[in-house]
């Protein structure tokens, strides 16, 4: 899995758009969307802030497969199980801090 896949699947994971990852990366959207592609490649800076915000090594997200290694299905970092509609909830809550955010 590479670079492109890593942050898709991290991007799908916390259901947020590529606005979003944008926002957390400080890009914009079209280089989330060239980096999913396989286009271009993020910037270290821009890696560091993604892994920052989700408590990742930077390492997950460039690292062939590294995204296989964080991820469970249904676990969270506390090692919780969550239901599928208990994740939704939770990704939910989660864009609308980041909305807040945005709007400070």
């Amino acid at each position: 899995m590479s670079i492109s896949a890593n942050l898709k699947k991290l991007r799908e994971k916390y259901d947020l758009t590529q606005q979003d990852l944008a926002d957390i990366a400080g890009v914009t959207n079209k280089a989330v969307s060239a980096w999913e592609t396989g286009l271009k490649e993020p910037r270290m800076g821009a890696i560091e802030k993604i892994a920052n915000r989700f408590g990742l090594k930077k390492s997950n997200l460039i690292e062939e497969n590294g995204m296989d290694l964080t991820f469970d299905q249904n676990k969270e970092s506390d090692g919780e199980d969550w239901t599928e509609e208990e994740l939704n909830e939770i990704n939910a809550f989660k864009r609308f801090i980041l909305s807040k955010r945005q709007h400070k």
